[in-house]
């Protein structure tokens, strides 16, 4: 159900603020080689105060990266503007020639199951979250029940292909979503699959798709990180039949998942660039 209160969720769900960064390098052998300076930011980040987590990623060969979330947009800010010297090629994130995005959780988000503040049930929001046309226009989004409970006709890859070009910088990223569900044991996770794979191989298709991720918690929990260019692009894709069908395929009772969240981020209207503090810069958080 949709909540401001995500204080029983995962580390990533408490988040407030989050920055993802990355690097493009001119052959696989130059990136191998950063890996270290990768692994120099993410220790930075992680002993910095009000860091909750962070996954390292590598898009391509030739490119690298590392999103971390902080629990306020004060504490990321004050890890970007302490990182050495040495770390600022990984971290020009305003102009031309931008690496990465500081991107701010929306208060309002969902939470359900052993996760969720109000109660321990699991169930659907009543309606989609407005696109900025319906805000704008102050009409009411689709009811999400309304959608069809069946499969979604077709049948795509069992597994995403691989880009066949190279992949959307993460500077492109306006918005994204930070999600997980707890499953109930390896029959749901084999089940799962026959939905998920499907639904990802659309989206990679979508318009505005930049880029996703997964990371697992242990014993069953699945989560994804997902990044657009614009926030309606992403909300696009969760009225997509596929989403709606895996949504509703989770929530329709407790014999598949027993917990899960989802909470969107998106990017401030002005960001602090590196070496300003947050007053200077006009944004706060």
């Amino acid at each position: 159900m949709r909540s401001t209160d995500f204080s029983l969720a995962p580390l990533q769900g408490r988040a407030q603020a989050m920055v993802v960064v990355e690097r493009r390098f001119d052959t696989a052998a130059d990136a191998r080689r950063a890996r270290r300076t990768r692994l120099e930011l993410a220790a930075h980040f992680a002993d910095s105060p009000g860091f909750l987590w962070q996954k390292s990623y590598r898009r391509s060969p030739r490119t690298l990266g590392i999103a971390s979330y902080f629990s306020t947009r004060d504490q990321l800010d004050h890890a970007l503007v302490t990182a050495p010297a040495r770390l600022e090629p990984w971290l020009r994130l305003g102009g031309a020639h931008s690496t990465g995005r500081v991107l701010e959780a929306e208060p309002s988000g969902y939470t359900n199951g052993i996760w969720r503040a109000e109660d321990g049930r699991m169930g659907h929001i009543e309606r989609f979250t407005p696109t900025s046309v319906e805000a704008a226009r102050e009409t009411e989004p689709p009811r999400v029940d309304a959608a069809s409970t069946e499969r979604p006709t077709g049948h795509g890859p069992t597994r995403p292909r691989r880009p066949t070009r190279d992949p959307h910088p993460i500077a492109d990223a306006r918005a994204m979503f930070v999600g997980a569900t707890k499953y109930t044991g390896p029959a749901a996770l084999i089940a799962l699959t026959r939905i998920y794979y499907p639904m990802i191989a659309r989206m990679v298709t979508m318009r505005g798709y930049v880029w996703f991720t997964t990371y697992y918690e242990f014993p069953f929990t699945l989560g994804t990180l997902a990044f657009f260019e614009r926030r309606d692009d992403l909300l696009a894709f969760a009225r997509m039949p596929g989403h709606r069908h895996l949504m509703q395929w989770i929530t329709k009772d407790t014999r598949n998942g027993t917990a899960g969240y989802i909470r969107l981020h998106v990017a401030p209207e002005t960001a602090a660039p590196l070496g300003e503090t947050p007053d200077a810069a006009g944004s706060g958080s």
